[in-house]
């Protein structure tokens, strides 16, 4: 797909992603598309449940139970938050080809991982990565939340590096 085209399903992305935030939840949405056709989207639901990230909602809705997908080619993700490991992992087992995301996560990002290390099964799985696709939208619904959350983590600092990145300054680790 075209810039353009990763510019407006990732719009889609943050739309889900501000339903979170009005929700008061951390504002994570994704959206997978194939060929400019949207076949699901999701965003994180709740803080209590580490399970609950947009992506892995995202995966239950489009692939329980529903086998259309299952050899399908040419699937991308689109979210607003570059996955963590859990998530990331789980786009290894479905097909997936290429992930688009707003902002990197300097705390638990993982898609910079890079898969030599990996079990052989993953070593050699395409996959086309793409990030900062308005990522200062992104980031302006982050910079949002950590304003106004009430969620201890964040209110207590969590997440140094993410918190760094929002804000604007630069990461050091």
């Amino acid at each position: 797909m075209d810039r353009a085209s990763d510019e407006d399903m990732m719009g889609e992305a943050l739309a889900e992603a501000a339903l979170a935030l009005e929700a008061g939840v951390f504002p994570v949405g994704a959206v997978l598309a194939r060929g400019g056709r949207i076949l699901g989207r999701a965003r994180k639901t709740m803080a209590s449940n580490h399970l609950s990230h947009a992506e892995m909602n995202l995966f239950h809705r489009v692939f329980m139970g529903d086998y259309r997908f299952a050899r399908a080619d040419g699937l991308t993700l689109y979210t607003t938050l570059e996955p963590c490991v859990m998530c990331f992992g789980t786009l290894l087992h479905l097909p997936i080809t290429r992930l688009v995301f707003a902002m990197e996560d300097a705390y638990g990002g993982c898609a910079s991982v890079t898969l030599n290390g990996a079990p052989p099964r993953h070593q050699h799985r395409p996959v086309e990565i793409a990030g900062g696709v308005r990522r200062s939208e992104a980031r302006a619904l982050f910079a949002t939340f950590l304003d106004t959350t009430s969620e201890p983590f964040w209110r207590e600092g969590g997440a140094p590096p993410f918190q760094t990145a929002v804000r604007g300054e630069p990461v050091q680790f």
